[in-house]
């Protein structure tokens, strides 16, 4: 239903209601906003001339809270037929976040003015769930409205519908507006739903995939060794910042992260190998106070992506010198359209081979730092390279069966990469198949594949 978009950590976190839901998508909303309006115009007249203009106000009104969820449900899909549909047991928590709340409030009309249009509240209440399994059954098989279908939206959909029919219940038993719609038109309407039902009901037993939602499960305190561990990292980069409440965070795969709030922002450490330290503060720029890690006797106004570059490489000699050695370093605005700051960047390659090292510094305009990832990793030993780029492709295009310029190759990243305990060198490559993004590491000894993936991308204009 209503996806609410959740803001990067470049983001503005205090934009607006609409803003954040729409993305900017203002006109979008305008145009239904007008259809909306225009629609319910259109049934007040036609209906005016049968019934009261009461009873004409309310079924323009139900028409309008018919279209206005439904274009509103409908938006900006990613054009990408899932056809599954999550399936959360804990019924109580699609109430607890926002876009849960907004789902009841988006359907309260209907059942509302469905009721007190018809006076009928069992109708008006199971035309008003008929819809919303409606429409999620589209948001699962249709691609231009094609969104995440959930069961939380259905749930807290059609308790708006019950609740918009309550209050027109009651408000119909004390205001009389004429007589409920004859049995001759529920009837007919009830021969119309019966094959929507049917419909839906097909469609979810042999196309949709229910998936059960994976419950979120409380993330174990660090230890007293994991902490200090986090401590004595977050010390060495800040010295005056301190980490308590540190968390385990399992991957699964045998890593894991040991991870902590600080003052404005986190720090994390990766466990068991510790290799990388990340850390990250608020930008000055969001106004929300100053957290940005000043640098003693270093941080100064930066104006330029080579005062930024100044300010890191001096921080970094004094923290970091292994990085800086025999290593290239570049830089980049962290955004192109607003003034947050710059990322400094440093890694180190053998010959064409990136090496596992980074280091990544983030200095915003008041000489400050936002953000740090320091991976300390030896340039590992590695076997002999035999697979070339040409022959990677071939490889790659041959496991994804696409045919070699019919799609549009990404820049391949040619590295150092540990698998599975030991260092290889990989060709990490990627093209786009139409509408396709698909992936894969080759191994460029053996010429093996790995890490294969294929995602669904946006049309252009559209938001996933």
């Amino acid at each position: 239903m209503l996806q609410v978009v959740g803001p990067s950590k470049y983001q503005n976190q205090e934009l607006p209601l609409i803003r954040a839901v729409f993305q900017d998508h203002l006109q979008f909303l305008a145009l239904a906003v007008t259809v909306t309006i225009l629609t319910g115009l259109v049934v007040y007249f036609l209906a005016a001339a049968r019934v009261s203009r009461t009873r004409a106000v309310f079924y323009g009104l139900w028409a309008s809270s018919t279209v206005g969820p439904a274009a509103l449900t409908s938006w900006a899909g990613g054009g990408v037929m899932t056809y599954q549909c999550t399936v959360n047991p804990d019924v109580i928590s699609a109430f607890t976040g926002t876009q849960g709340q907004l789902n009841v409030l988006l359907f309260v009309p209907y059942g509302l003015f469905a009721t007190l249009a018809t006076m009928r509240p069992f109708f008006a209440a199971a035309s008003g769930i008929l819809f919303t399994a409606a429409i999620e059954t589209a948001q699962a098989t249709v691609p231009f409205v094609s969104r995440l279908c959930d069961s939380d939206d259905l749930v807290t959909n059609a308790v708006g519908v019950l609740a918009g029919m309550t209050a027109g219940a009651l408000i119909c038993r004390h205001i009389r507006s004429g007589e409920p719609v004859t049995e001759n038109v529920t009837r007919r309407a009830v021969f119309a739903g019966v094959p929507i039902v049917v419909l839906i009901g097909v469609v979810w037993a042999t196309v949709i995939d229910p998936t059960r939602a994976v419950q979120p499960t409380e993330v174990p305190a660090a230890s007293a060794a994991q902490a200090r561990a986090l401590n004595d990292a977050l010390k060495k980069a800040f010295p005056t910042h301190h980490a308590n409440d540190a968390l385990y965070i399992d991957h699964g795969d045998g890593t894991a992260v040991i991870s902590a709030p600080i003052t404005g922002g986190f720090a994390e450490i990766t466990w068991p190998d510790r290799e990388q330290f990340t850390a990250h503060f608020t930008a000055s720029y969001y106004g929300e106070g100053v957290h940005a890690y000043k640098i003693p006797g270093v941080s100064r106004s930066v104006k330029s992506a080579n005062d930024a570059k100044d300010v890191a490489t001096k921080y970094a000699s004094d923290y970091a010198p292994w990085a800086i050695s025999g290593s290239k370093v570049s830089v980049r605005a962290i955004d192109e359209r607003e003034n947050i700051g710059w990322m400094v960047e440093w890694r180190r390659w053998r010959g064409d081979i990136l090496m596992p090292m980074r280091l990544d510094i983030a200095i915003e305009p008041s000489g400050r730092i936002i953000d740090l990832i320091a991976r300390h990793i030896e340039d590992p030993k590695l076997p002999e390279p035999r697979v070339d780029e040409k022959r990677a492709w071939e490889i790659f295009e041959g496991h994804h069966k696409v045919e070699s310029g019919q799609s549009e190759r990404a820049e391949p990243i040619y590295l150092a990469e540990r698998r599975d305990g030991q260092w290889r060198i990989h060709w990490r490559l990627s093209v786009r198949d139409g509408n396709t993004l698909r992936s894969a590491v080759v191994d460029a000894t053996d010429g093996s594949v790995h890490r294969i993936s294929h995602e669904e991308l946006p049309e252009e204009g559209q938001i996933p």
